[in-house]
């Protein structure tokens, strides 16, 4: 029993990938997407913020600049061409853009005023010569709160250029581990931050170790306001909902022993986790309600002899959930039909997914229904993986040192998130499926980890 016991934590732990170590992951060398790119980025020319008495200083407003930069640059279609000193100023009332457009060879030139704390934002099309705007948007001067505006103004450019939201105005939930001063145990929190890492808060105060976060979604045409957390306040990981506006939480599940991993729908009526109240770390399904809780008693719907499951995901229509098991022998992700409350486990029949990589975790659907994004051992070293159902293959997403893990999806089902680390630490990358590089996005002291993208409530 003591033996099997081991086992079991072992497997948990390596599903999990618990942090080891802190420190700074600024030496890390560039992560490169492997994945060819699906379509071709556009060329914009953004010119530099005009200061037409703005009553702001000139840092804060190439502050502004820096943060409508980054969002140009890795929205996953377009990227600003560089400027050089031969560049001709644009005006708002200039009349020489078409030229401008066709000696740079872009398609569109973004210029930003601001006068008497006003944003106005012009964007010059060469193909149809229109001028299209934004005015009148009020800056406080207080860059933590004025790059939201930024953030929605690389929404509007998008949505206008492509007819899609974009995703600048959206956030994500993580964790941050440190330890404990004076200790020598570990404090793991629960965070949320603007997709570019920016404006990061905590949420979690407890002084608790929390793991794996998950935003419960939203009725339609409003934001996140709850999540899941697991934390370990009472020695066995117990799950969690709290609130993103003020501290009140509530525990999910009443179930004796380990409750872990829980992944709601996007019909916000159940909940899939991980618990071994039967003595079998096995797949469960709960009843749920955002307003009400848990709804009558949770229904396991998996298991295996010896074998330890984890890591659930649903599919967006609700249908299907993507899991790992290692009943096999090594982890993998497998795919199963959500069974009706009361159905016998044996005619539970899952199916296996990754058939190429024989140990892989961390299942993220996308909120398309097309990909499944997850971690896996290459060569020594996790990466990140992308399961194409329209393909029906796997392709590897990333290479280079440190153990990239735990992805998950954008609304828009084009850029992802996860943790990569070392033995030094842990960090938070950005990348998008038609770019080269990941990007960097989280900054500060701790391990950062188990990021959660904001599901949107128009997806």
């Amino acid at each position: 029993m003591k033996k099997k016991l081991k086992l079991t934590i072992t497997l948990i732990a390596s599903l999990l990938a618990l942090p080891l170590t802190v420190g700074s992951a600024e030496d890390q060398e560039q992560i490169v997407v492997q994945l060819p790119t699906e379509c071709r980025l556009l060329p914009l020319y953004m010119e530099e913020v005009e200061d037409a008495s703005s009553g702001l200083s000139a840092s804060y407003l190439k502050k502004l600049e820096e943060v409508l930069g980054f969002d140009l640059n890795h929205n996953g279609m377009t990227y600003c061409v560089k400027r050089n000193p031969s560049n001709v100023k644009v005006t708002l009332d200039s009349a020489t853009y078409p030229k401008i457009c066709r000696d740079m060879n872009v398609y569109y030139l973004i210029k930003t005023q601001v006068k008497d704390k006003k944003l106005a934002v012009r964007m010059y099309s060469a193909n149809n010569k229109s001028v299209k705007g934004i005015d009148g948007l009020l800056l406080t001067g207080d860059i933590k709160k004025d790059r939201l505006q930024m953030h929605h103004v690389a929404d509007v450019i998008h949505k206008e250029l492509f007819g899609k939201p974009g995703i600048a105005s959206t956030h994500f939930l993580y964790t941050v581990r440190n330890k404990i001063p004076g200790q020598n145990n570990w404090a793991s929190e629960v965070w949320e931050a603007d997709y570019d890492g920016g404006n990061a808060r905590q949420l979690t105060r407890g002084g608790e170790y929390c793991i794996t976060p998950s935003y419960i979604p939203p009725h339609k045409g409003h934001a996140s306001g709850s999540f899941f957390y697991v934390s370990y306040k009472s020695g066995q990981p117990k799950v969690f909902l709290a609130s993103l506006h003020d501290e009140k939480t509530q525990r999910f599940s009443f179930l004796k022993g380990n409750q872990l991993m829980p992944a709601i729908n996007r019909q916000r009526d159940h909940v899939a986790f991980i618990s071994d109240a039967t003595g079998n770390p096995d797949l469960f399904l709960q009843t749920f309600s955002p307003e009400e809780g848990s709804v009558g008693k949770p229904q396991q719907i998996f298991t295996s002899y010896l074998a330890t499951q984890g890591s659930p995901c649903f599919s967006p229509d609700g249908k299907k959930i993507a899991f790992v098991s290692n009943k096999d022998g090594s982890p993998r992700i497998y795919l199963m039909e959500v069974p009706p409350m009361g159905q016998k486990m044996k005619k539970v029949q899952p199916q296996l997914l990754t058939r190429y990589n024989h140990e892989s975790t961390a299942p993220a659907w996308s909120p398309d229904g097309t990909k499944i994004a997850y971690c896996a051992r290459t060569e020594g070293v996790r990466q990140i993986w992308v399961y194409d159902f329209n393909r029906n293959e796997e392709r590897q997403l990333t290479s280079g040192p440190g153990n990239k893990e735990n992805p998950t999806w954008a609304p828009n089902s084009l850029h992802l998130i996860f943790n990569s680390s070392d033995s030094n630490a842990s960090e938070l990358y950005l990348i998008n499926l038609n770019q080269p590089s990941a990007v960097k996005i989280s900054s500060g002291q701790g391990e950062k980890r188990f990021p959660n993208w904001e599901p949107r409530s128009d997806v």
